[in-house]
């Protein structure tokens, strides 16, 4: 089956990975700092805006991601639902920088309205996106190499998200430049979804006939929370998206008031060197996964991280902070690299113990607590910030606000990593259950195809 697929197809499909990690970074990288800094909002109106977002997380993600495990259409179950969603997510993309002038509870209902509806688009791309990945690619060679790509080009959507709104931006507490960002935002990922959905969003007959097999939407959930592989997963993941919107959010007050920058693109080469050496960084993992697996790899990744950010307690020159995010670098990349990977062994594991693939139900409740972790992060900034004084934003804070700004960037993740390095110790699919389980892989999916054929 690794020969099924060309590298033209395969790289066209890693796209896909790489425009779903740019628009969602360019939106969480700078939303949070439009609405305190440029727009003015109240952090306690934009920390209530994300809790309702968060609410109807809870239903739209595990819900499209059902549905798309129980779809059949001409083109195919997941493809129909990145079809759908382009559009929309590209003219949001542009709405969202675009709230009224004055009036401040006119502009919360216009951000928490921009909100429901970017992510409900999002979602239709996103959600069938990564639920193609494991099932697409189905041995650890094609595995590990087209997840590779993924990454890296994920890692170039995370640089682009950085360093292009650098450039239109300027002053981060000024709102020309946002829009012209958004603008260009929407036509870089137009085109790149063209790409994408022409060359590289395919499926696989074996599996067409899964639809008729699936579970009613309650049982669904049950059957996907009682795998244990799967709730230590959700935590891990949770914490590691917790870390780096929590890292995005803070990074450009961070660099403006403790570092001393003036401009955005000052902040966005902070990010795009962390991006950078992430890229760069994933060879050394690759060979990491081949010798010591999925599991022990993202534990010694984490550690890294979490040991090139306590510099960041002490420093206050750009040049130093420079050099603490090249040596932070190398663990996000392995963070990156893995915590996408191995869900693929949680999703194989269901299939093998309920016969029918559903990457759709697995991504669609990780993708709520990716949005779940956003707005814990939302509300442990807001809470730092009001128990320093910073409820509105004011430029060259005191003392406490800069302690809180470091506690934030060094602390709060060093304690979201130990409780994944807990979970990560009882998670059970090592390097040598994995190889066993895609023997048995491999006789379902010849079934399955038979199966197929057969109709």
């Amino acid at each position: 089956m690794s020969t099924r697929f060309s590298k033209g197809q395969k790289w066209s499909f890693s796209l896909g990975n790489g425009v779903e990690w740019f628009i969602n970074s360019a939106f969480n990288l700078w939303v949070f700092t439009f609405y305190f800094a440029a727009v003015g909002m109240d952090v306690g109106l934009i920390r209530t805006a994300f809790i309702i977002w968060t609410i109807w997380n809870a239903i739209n993600d595990p819900l499209i991601g059902y549905l798309s495990d129980r779809t059949n259409s001409r083109w195919g179950r997941r493809r129909i639902y990145i079809m759908i969603g382009v559009i929309p997510v590209l003219t949001l993309e542009i709405l969202i920088w675009l709230p009224p002038l004055s009036g401040e509870m006119a502009q919360f209902f216009y951000l928490l309205i921009m909100l429901l509806l970017y992510d409900t688009a999002y979602t239709l791309i996103a959600l069938p996106t990564d639920s193609l990945f494991p099932e697409l690619y189905t041995t650890v060679e094609e595995r590990t190499q087209v997840n590779t790509i993924r990454q890296i080009l994920a890692a170039i959507g995370l640089i682009l998200a950085a360093l292009i709104p650098g450039i239109f931006i300027g002053k981060q507490d000024t709102i020309d430049g946002y829009l012209i960002n958004g603008i260009v935002t929407a036509i870089i990922v137009g085109v790149a979804m063209f790409i994408f959905l022409k060359w590289g969003a395919v499926e696989r007959e074996e599996f067409k006939l899964d639809y008729k097999q699936g579970f009613s939407y309650p049982k669904a959930l049950k059957t996907t929370f009682k795998n244990k592989g799967f709730v230590l997963y959700i935590i891990m993941f949770f914490f590691y998206e917790y870390i780096l919107l929590l890292l995005a959010t803070i990074v450009p007050l961070f660099s403006a008031e403790i570092l001393g920058t003036t401009t955005a693109l000052e902040t966005s080469i902070l990010m795009g060197l962390l991006y950078i050496v992430g890229i760069v960084s994933m060879f050394l993992w690759k060979k990491l996964d081949v010798k010591l697996g999925g599991r022990l790899g993202y534990g010694i990744s984490m550690v890294a991280y979490v040991l090139a950010t306590i510099p960041m307690l002490f420093i206050s020159s750009y040049v130093s902070a420079i050099i603490s995010v090249l040596l932070m670098g190398i663990g996000f990349g392995g963070m990156l690299y893995f915590i996408w990977y191995i869900i693929a062994d949680v999703i194989d594991h269901d299939e093998l113990k309920t016969g029918v693939r559903r990457e759709g139900s697995f991504f669609g409740i990780a993708n709520f607590f990716m949005r779940l972790s956003m707005v814990l992060s939302i509300i442990t900034i807001s809470l730092v910030f009001t128990e320093t004084g910073w409820e509105e934003y004011i430029p060259n804070p005191g003392v406490d606000v800069i302690f809180g700004l470091r506690f934030l960037f060094v602390i709060v993740p060093a304690i979201a990593i130990g409780i994944s390095l807990v979970c990560l110790y009882f998670y059970p699919f090592t390097k040598e259950k994995v190889l066993e389980m895609k023997e048995k892989l491999k006789e379902l999916h010849e079934s399955k195809m038979e199966k197929v054929k057969s109709t």
